[in-house]
């Protein structure tokens, strides 16, 4: 007999390791919303499955400081 793994147990342990990687990386690059960034992708991970996950994760690569700890500012003419 082969053992397989629930796929309920998969889903949701990629939805929480996708969610640890945005927290990490958010903390790495200094964002005062990490916590937020990593609550919003696991609900859109699970709520609407992979798709949901993915927008957020579009939108936080979208959103997030493009280097570690320096916001993006606009140049002052």
């Amino acid at each position: 007999m082969v053992y397989q793994p629930d796929p309920a147990v998969l889903f949701f342990g990629v939805a929480l390791l996708g969610a640890l990687w945005v927290y990490r990386d958010a903390k790495r690059r200094e964002m005062d919303t990490a916590d937020m960034w990593a609550v919003g992708f696991f609900i859109g991970f699970v709520l609407l499955p992979l798709l949901g996950g993915i927008a957020v994760l579009a939108f936080y690569f979208r959103n997030r400081n493009r280097r570690r700890g320096y916001p993006v500012s606009a140049p002052e003419t």
